[in-house]
């Protein structure tokens, strides 16, 4: 049984190697982007350089959240296809006689209604990370807006005066290691200690 919008393991293997290389190519750049912000001495082109920063910052995350999705997607697959064959192999139990049940029988019935059980304890957790996911997800979009229109690169400069962002306060508050958050290979070995 597969969902309808079920993503070949190949598809979704090639698209992780594309977003790494996306990944690495915006850690080029930011790093880059960091080198001039450093020594930005001109008003106008840090507020230039700072625009940039964010769009980058904003661009990493979306790769990085697509990143999460695909592995959660994985783990998502793998327990559907496990639950299908578990159900299948209940149904075949259960269609067998109760009369001609052996001990084996029983006792395998009672690991397959466990092992379900857990499977949909599985799949509901990876929906609740999901969701949490997409609320921090929202509450970073937010504070990156926050800080775009606190800086208000596009009004006057007269305005631009009023809610001055220090470039280096900006880079330790979105620095790689706070803009990735977990990775999705860390929730992957999270997820797969839950299993055990």
């Amino acid at each position: 049984v597969q969902a309808d919008d079920y993503i070949p393991e190949h598809e979704i293997q090639m698209e992780m190697e594309e977003i790494e290389l996306r990944l690495d190519e915006l850690e080029r750049r930011g790093v880059e982007l960091e080198h001039k912000l450093r020594r930005m001495e001109d008003e106008a082109d840090e507020d230039s350089l700072l625009v940039d920063w964010f769009k980058l910052i904003q661009e990493k995350h979306a790769l990085v959240r697509r990143e999460s999705e695909l592995v959660y997607t994985t783990k998502q697959q793998d327990l559907e296809q496990r639950q299908a064959d578990v159900e299948y192999e209940l149904r075949c139990l259960l269609n067998k006689p109760e009369k001609d049940w052996l001990d084996e029988d029983k006792e395998r019935e009672r690991v397959l209604m466990q092992e379900l059980v857990t499977l949909i304890e599985q799949r509901n957790a990876i929906v609740k990370c999901l969701d949490e996911d997409k609320q921090r997800e929202e509450e970073e979009d937010k504070l990156i807006a926050a800080m775009i229109q606190k800086k208000d690169f596009h009004a006057d400069p007269q305005k631009k005066k009023k809610g001055k962002l220090k470039p280096m306060k900006v880079l330790k508050l979105l620095s790689p290691k706070d803009a990735k958050q977990k990775s999705p290979k860390d929730k992957k070995e999270k997820g797969e200690g839950a299993k055990r």
